[in-house]
């Protein structure tokens, strides 16, 4: 069922009014602490978005936290749910046909491609490592410690492809709690799930903690055309684990290690194509052009709507090879704590990373075969980072060095296009990164804070791609830049601060993706030089109240949009300097509370268009930023009550994105309409046992909408969110924890 206009306008209508009456929307998370504010009304929160451990309320970022009870309560399950809630946060999968990729966009900065010579904009970090790729990682949401978006260029202690944001993911420590807890998932669309997490000590010194999951939904369409296929449309089914051992041989060590993998074997995202024939209809040149932008609708005589199934998350297409996709991705990591004295520590981050995918599309949509491109690629990757912190007197301070080194590929092979098989496409990088930071903040008095951080960066890549039809190129690329922030932050009580920042961020150039232009277009892109003017207050400005309001300026130089047209032999991705992006906006996060009432809600606005447009580009001046919606809003009220056995604690959730350009030069067939998603959670958790029953329910309207799209001339890509209705319950069961 479709939610109606009026619905929709109601609800619209209510988060204005939720706004208007100020109440607070940035901080919808902030439920994530475990120690009640001596002062005020709320848990404390701590967050390490400096790297060093603040309340929330000093930190001069813009950052939402989330506790693993809010996102439950949330239902979210992944980073693509976190992209609900969080203000000028979208977070998209178009990779590769594979619904395991997880692309996030902060504040107008985001790519959604997923090849090896593209780099994120907003950095995904867990317990300190960089992941540099984002499709087919560990990245469930179950059994963490708590998970923080941080919004703006990071470009100091979170270096590296952070311009945009960070989402920084942190796990329980080992022997931080004796706890075993386990959950349990049954709902609609055949989802099952569940999961065990034990942490324990099993020495003085010695402490483990451990996790398994799994998790399967069927899919939302069936290919109709391929006899037996391995998947339906969009069918998920992921296993992961999780093992971490810390060893505390005296007070100021300690050594951890974690091992953590997935794997997970899905089905093709929903996608529809739409292949259009030219204004007036083919001319003879056209039909004759074979290897022409419109060669498949004049020569191969699909029909825009014969090409498509009558619903379009069922799939035409033929390719039996294109239904199933899968990923997987493994991890190794060692950390090291030494306190040298009281006011001086050392802290060593080693990692090792793997993961591959398997996937692809068949751009057509069609049985017969004119357009398909199957897919693998593999990243791996080894990161090194050395931290020395320390207080003395009114300065405390962060420094370190960092190496980062990632090898991988992209292949494609047989291809078809334009009718054409047995093409080839094959893509490789590495990229090796080494910085050296510093932080340093001084209390000046009771009430200012001030700090500043400068960070030198010097990045190289060497690429090669192979065309098949040409002999292989490739092309080296050297880049370094200084990048810096400034913030003070002032207490006007014990419980409200304000804040100013000035940061300054940094990413390395690019090589083109698909450069079927050859040789002579391959070359990397300047880097992109990020400037972030940014002042908020955030607090508890009355005890009933948990609010925070930023507000932001920045430019991004040389910006790197990604466009693309058709060439001999495939798709041209054309990531070209665009010239400046400009973004200006506000975010809006709160929480009330009120008895056993609470409400979170969250509002972002931004103004992102582009500027100074290089001649030769395919923008112009005023073109808005892709996967940017002007109005993110999302709205919480939560309720308990006590049944006399037990507590029952009702929630309902809604979520609102507007609409967006898919593509950066704001092509018309590229636009993306509005969403607006409703969610609710029942639970019941009875005072004398320790466990918890729930009913949910996610998107219960059924929106069904786009979440990206791609305008290659003739050929119009429509992502399809994965994200129809879903209802059922959850049981969880824990021994021992609090």
């Amino acid at each position: 069922m479709k939610m109606t206009n009026r619905v929709k306008n109601f609800l619209r209508l209510g988060a204005a009014a939720f706004a208007v009456a100020a109440v607070p929307a940035t901080v919808s998370a902030q439920e994530a602490a475990s120690e009640p504010d001596e002062a005020g009304n709320f848990d404390q929160i701590i967050v390490t978005s400096k790297r060093i451990e603040q309340n929330v309320y000093e930190a001069p970022v813009a950052v939402t936290v989330f506790d693993p009870e809010a996102l439950d309560a949330r239902n979210a399950d992944s980073v693509i749910d976190i992209g609900k809630y969080v203000p000028n946060l979208t977070v998209t999968n178009f990779g590769a046909g594979n619904p395991s990729s997880q692309f996030p966009s902060i504040r107008g900065i985001g790519f959604q491609d997923h090849l090896i010579v593209i780099d994120p904009t907003v950095g995904v970090y867990v317990d300190g490592v960089y992941l540099g790729r984002q499709i087919g990682q560990n990245l469930g949401l179950a059994n963490i410690a708590r998970l923080e978006v941080l919004r703006g260029p990071q470009g100091t202690l979170f270096g590296r492809n952070s311009i945009g944001g960070a989402i920084n993911i942190i796990t329980a420590q080992p022997g931080d709690e004796e706890v075993a807890r386990f959950n349990g998932q049954i709902g609609t669309r055949g989802r099952i799930a569940g999961d065990a997490y034990v942490n324990t000590r099993l020495s003085d010194t010695l402490a483990a903690s451990f996790s398994i999951g799994i998790d399967r939904r069927n899919g939302l369409g069936d290919f109709l055309n391929i006899p037996n296929p391995e998947a339906r449309v969009g069918e998920l089914q992921d296993i992961s684990g999780r093992a971490s051992i810390k060893w505390t041989p005296t007070d100021r060590l300690s050594i951890q290690l974690t091992a953590d993998g997935n794997e997970g074997d899905n089905g093709q995202n929903p996608f529809t194509t739409t292949i259009v024939v030219p204004p007036g209809g083919c001319t003879p040149e056209q039909i004759a052009d074979l290897f022409g932008p419109f060669a498949v609708a004049c020569a191969g005589g699909l029909d825009p709507v014969t090409s498509q199934s009558a619903d379009p998350f069922d799939s035409n297409s033929g390719q039996a090879d294109l239904a199933r996709a899968t990923n997987a991705a493994y991890g190794f990591s060692a950390i090291v704590d030494y306190e040298l004295n009281d006011n001086l520590a050392l802290k060593f981050i080693g990692s090792y990373r793997y993961s591959e995918y398997e996937g692809g599309l068949d751009d057509d949509g069609a049985e017969l075969d004119f357009l398909s491109f199957p897919e693998i690629g593999e990243a791996e990757q080894y990161s090194f980072e050395l931290q020395l912190s320390g207080k003395s007197g009114i300065f405390d301070y962060v420094g370190g060095l960092y190496y980062f080194n990632e090898e991988g590929f992209n292949f494609q092979e047989p291809t078809t296009f334009n009718g054409f098989g047995d093409g080839l496409f094959e893509q490789t990088q590495e990229t090796t990164s080494y910085a050296i930071f510093a932080n340093l903040g001084a209390q000046v008095t009771e009430d200012l804070r001030l700090a500043g951080g400068i960070r030198y960066t010097d990045d190289s890549k060497d690429a090669t791609a192979n065309l098949g039809f040409a002999p292989p190129f490739g092309g080296s690329a050297d880049f370094s830049e200084v990048t810096w922030e400034v913030s003070a932050t002032y207490a006007l009580n014990d419980l409200l601060n304000v804040y100013g920042t000035i940061a300054r961020g940094y990413q390395s150039g690019q090589f083109p993706a698909r450069p079927f232009g050859g040789a002579a277009t391959f070359f990397a892109t300047d880097p992109v030089i990020a400037t972030n003017y940014e002042a908020g207050i955030k607090g508890e400005p009355f005890e009933w109240l948990q609010m925070s309001l930023a507000g932001f300026y920045t430019n991004y130089t040389s910006f790197p949009a990604q466009v693309s047209s058709i060439g001999p032999g495939g798709f041209i991705t054309v990531t070209d300097d665009a010239g400046d992006l400009r973004s200006i906006g506000v975010e809006w996060e709160g929480n009330v509370r009120l008895g056993a009432f609470s409400l979170n809600t969250s509002v972002g606005f931004i103004d992102s268009e582009f500027r100074n447009v290089e001649p030769g580009s395919s923008l112009t001046n005023g073109d808005r930023a892709a996967l940017t919606p002007r109005w993110t809003v999302a709205i919480g009220p939560q309720v308990a009550f006590s049944t006399g056995g037990g507590t029952v604690t009702a929630r309902a959730d809604y979520s609102y994105r507007g609409d967006m350009e898919g593509q950066p030069n704001n092509s018309p067939t590229a636009f993306i309409d509005s969403r607006d998603l409703v969610g609710f959670n029942i639970s019941y958790e009875p005072d004398d046992a320790p466990w918890t029953l729930s009913a949910y329910g996610k998107n219960i309207f059924d929106e069904r909408y786009v979440q990206a799209k791609l305008d290659v001339g003739p050929y119009i890509l429509n992502i399809l969110a994965n994200d129809a209705s879903e209802f059922g319950v959850k049981f969880s069961y824990e021994i021992g924890g609090k």
